[in-house]
């Protein structure tokens, strides 16, 4: 979802009190929210600006190396997240964005906690954002027709 030039006070606050997944705002003009889950709002991001988003602070419920890797992709300034993993921070470290979690964990995990998310493991094969951006849509497109 879009968002209008609400001005946000602390973005980790508005991401917990509004219930969002993920919010981007830059001089504190919110650029944009979303309530989904997974990927799919990193990627809306990388759809919808994509001259970067230099400048800007991304507050995200969980932070792994698959969105670390998107981050530096769009240039962003700061990551805050409710979660991070130790290889989000060493992406986000090596490529000079300031980041803090509140929680930080060994790795992210699949939704039924057996193993490593299956994004996280893409962002291992494919260390380069502009290569694992179309696995992840590829990635997306097997797991709904499994679901099928």
């Amino acid at each position: 979802m879009a968002a209008g030039d609400r001005t946000p006070t602390d973005p980790l606050t508005v991401l917990e009190n509004d219930c969002l997944s993920l919010l981007v705002v830059r001089q504190g003009t919110e650029l944009y929210r979303s309530y989904d889950d997974g990927v799919k709002p990193l990627l809306e991001l990388i759809d919808w600006f994509p001259g970067g988003l230099e400048g800007a602070t991304v507050a995200d419920r969980v932070v792994g190396a698959c969105a670390a890797r998107i981050f530096y992709y769009l240039r962003v300034d700061h990551v805050i997240g409710l979660t991070g993993s130790i290889p989000a921070e060493r992406i986000l470290h090596a490529a000079a964005i300031s980041y803090s979690f509140r929680t930080t964990v060994v790795d992210i995990m699949n939704r039924d906690n057996t193993g490593r998310c299956p994004f996280e493991q893409l962002s291992l094969i494919y260390p380069s954002p502009r290569d694992l951006i179309p696995a992840i849509r590829a990635k997306l497109v097997e797991l709904r027709l499994r679901r099928q």
